[in-house]
């Protein structure tokens, strides 16, 4: 080691230094373009800091390291723990490789070396920078404050980095989340590359369907407890290296967690990122983005729920039609669709006989002032509905008259022109490469330009070549997921021919068909999502 190291400070070697080693890394350092690689490592950053601690005769008390943590705050558990132990008089001397390894930001660097650490009686030394802030004739204490605001800008440099690096790859439909929504998992060979995770895709199935059947949030949440089904959380802790804050996490399902998932578009497969982003480099509070800023990529990775599927729960959702009335803890079936003509939501209430009756949320929370009362049974309200729905869907709908043939023909259509366009340019190619060997035996080209030339077009003639088998392969998969979907549109419409009377196993129908009913006195008046002529 350095002679410098053996006779270090030879004026106050009459003071036992009790050191504590301080070693820092983060993930920023090592992918930055300029990190020096095992240099900068964890483990050498020690050996050479004990080197220094033996040459000296220095007794040393602990060595503090954050693996993976950022330079730009101090929040950091070994750092943390290293004040901690100043605090009890145990350390009188912090070392460290260089000023960097303390910390990059340079308001929070400078509170330390200059005023936390002498007001503590403590000795601060970075070897590399030649540092020591007992050493009053050392020139480089002088500039130490210059070289934090130089370790500032380089962490906020990383920062922009790595930042734009991640927008990137966002907006290029690569998956930049560290743990994926339950029913998906990052592909082994591709880590941006989202695919289903088959051992609880069906469990979200189930979610959708029982919601879709008329179950609450609550209901499902209680019926995947009763089956024992693995929560997300439990199943993110168990399959990955997620380490859950909560000690006290009970890892049961509730209507929160089901609520989420029947929300995320992840499940059609869409991609959604770029959600909040970090107030700046030193803060690790982040804030929520304008939506406009999202990177929205439709369509990105297999779906696990139908996108009719999922537009019908949203519906549902917005209008709570599977919510119950906890006043009386009973389900009503027309909840969430039907409004008071004043535009408040109607509730039901239960009279003597145990009839439920329609009335105004707002006359029952204020009063006549408001509103009136409405004296319509639920029954009656149900049946008027119902036979409205009946009467309508023979009048309007008939599957006969469906034609799906302009959908079908347009997609061909499309395919048809792009391998068209594609063989046009192959012939090119083809006369191209016969006038090349007409030229070479009339002697106009010379051999190895002719060899180059041909190699080019040969190429190029590949290209067409699997750009056409591409489309060919990609318009038989189209054909065959159109045809699928109008099979699935054709069984529902005969669903709702079947309609016979309104009840919770068709619910799902009518909130379908139906956008808004609304009770004008003893009036009532279905809005509906098809034209009806009156």
């Amino acid at each position: 080691m350095n002679e410098l190291y053996n006779n270090y400070f030879q004026e106050i070697n009459d003071i036992i230094w009790k050191v504590a080693i301080y070693v820092r890394l983060s993930r920023e350092d090592e992918k930055d373009e300029n990190y020096k690689g095992q240099s900068e490592s964890i483990e050498n950053q020690i050996i050479f800091l004990k080197q220094v601690v033996k040459n000296n005769n220095w007794l040393l008390v602990d060595i503090y390291k954050d693996d993976g943590y950022t330079g730009t705050n101090f929040n950091r558990p070994g750092f943390i723990n290293m004040m901690r132990d100043i605090d009890k008089g145990l350390i009188n001397l912090v070392i460290t490789k260089d000023l960097s390894r303390f910390g990059r930001d340079y308001i929070e660097t400078g509170e330390y070396i200059e005023k936390i650490f002498p007001r503590k009686n403590i000795r601060y030394i970075a070897v590399n920078d030649n540092v020591d802030t007992f050493d009053t004739k050392n020139s480089s204490n002088d500039i130490t404050p210059f070289k934090a605001v130089m370790n500032d800008m380089y962490a906020k440099d990383t920062s922009n980095k790595v930042r734009t690096a991640l927008q990137t790859k966002a907006f290029n439909g690569e998956c930049i989340k560290a743990f994926l929504p339950y029913g998906y998992k990052k592909d082994s060979n591709n880590k941006n590359k989202i695919i289903i995770d088959e051992k609880v895709s069906d469990n979200v199935k189930l979610i959708f369907d029982l919601y879709i059947s008329g179950k609450s949030k609550s209901q499902i949440a209680k019926i995947l407890n009763e089956k024992q089904i693995i929560t997300p959380l439990k199943y993110k802790k168990e399959t990955s290296n997620y380490s859950n804050p909560n000690n006290n996490a009970t890892y049961k399902w509730n209507a929160t967690v089901i609520n989420k998932i029947l929300r995320d578009r992840i499940y059609v497969g869409d991609l959604i990122q770029l959600k909040s982003k970090k107030i700046n480099y030193k803060i690790s509070k982040t804030i929520k983005r304008p939506y406009k800023e999202y990177a929205i990529i439709k369509n990105n990775h297999k779906a696990i729920i139908d996108i009719s599927i999922f537009n019908t729960v949203q519906e549902m959702l917005n209008k709570q039609t599977n919510e119950f009335n906890y006043s009386n803890r009973k389900k009503h079936l027309l909840t969430g669709l039907v409004f008071c003509k004043c535009g408040s939501k109607i509730s039901y209430n239960l009279n003597h006989g145990r009839t439920s009756r329609c009335v105004c949320s707002s006359y029952k929370k204020y009063g006549n002032k408001f509103c009136h009362n409405i004296h319509l049974k639920e029954e009656d309200l149900i049946n008027e509905v119902s036979k409205s729905l009946k009467n309508n869907i023979k009048r309007y709908l008939n599957i006969n008259k469906l034609d799906f043939s302009s959908i079908i023909n347009s997609n061909i259509n499309i395919n048809k022109n792009n391998i068209n366009f594609l063989n046009e340019k192959k012939d090119k190619i083809y006369k191209l490469i016969n006038n090349l060997y007409e030229d070479k035996i009339s002697g106009i080209i010379s051999k190895d330009t002719f060899r180059v030339l041909i190699q080019k077009y040969e190429k190029e003639k590949q290209v067409y070549e699997e750009k056409i088998k591409q489309i060919s392969n990609e318009s038989y998969i189209r054909q065959k997921e159109i045809q699928q979907k109008i099979k699935n549109f054709e069984e529902s419409i005969k669903k709702i021919l079947k309609f016979d009377d309104l009840n919770y196993e068709n619910k799902n129908l009518v909130c379908k068909l139906i956008d808004k009913i609304i009770i004008d006195d003893n009036e009532i008046i279905i809005n509906y999502n098809f034209k009806v002529n009156n």
